[in-house]
């Protein structure tokens, strides 16, 4: 999938990307800008389930706690 700017907005929440949508797009981009870039379509999928997530859940965070 290339990369375009109406796309990374797609994913992006009203922060902007998260630390991890960064950190996997630059993992497969080298470097921003990220625009007209490819990136696998199954890195595409994922990065736009991630759109919002910004911390463990209170659940995880319990059951980490207690290991």
């Amino acid at each position: 999938m290339f990369i375009s700017r109406e796309w990374l907005e797609i994913i992006s929440d009203e922060q902007g990307l998260t630390k991890g949508q960064q950190k996997l797009l630059l993992i497969w981009c080298k470097e921003p800008p990220f625009v007209d870039k490819h990136i696998p379509d199954f890195v595409a999928a994922f990065l736009e389930k991630c759109k919002g997530y910004r911390g463990m859940s209170d659940e995880l965070k319990a059951w980490l706690s207690y290991r």
